[in-house]
C-alpha cells in the first residue's frame, strides 16, 4: 500500500516544483509513448527544462 501511496505522490506533483532530472524522466516517458512532445503536458514540461537550465 505504501508503494501506490508513493506513485500517486510522485504523479500528482506539479511542474513548477519537479527538478530537472524528473522533468527529464518525464520527458523520456512521454517520447516513448507518445512519439513526440505535442501534449499540452509535455509543452508544460518543456517550458520547466528551459527555465531550470536557464536557456534563453
Amino acid at each position: 500500500m505504501a508503494d501506490g501511496a508513493a506513485d500517486k505522490s510522485r504523479k500528482n506533483k506539479k511542474i513548477n516544483r519537479l527538478t530537472l532530472a524528473e522533468v527529464e524522466a518525464r520527458l523520456e516517458e512521454i517520447k516513448k509513448s507518445e512519439g513526440r512532445w505535442q501534449s499540452r503536458y509535455a509543452r508544460a514540461l518543456l517550458a520547466r527544462k528551459k527555465v531550470l537550465t536557464g536557456v534563453s
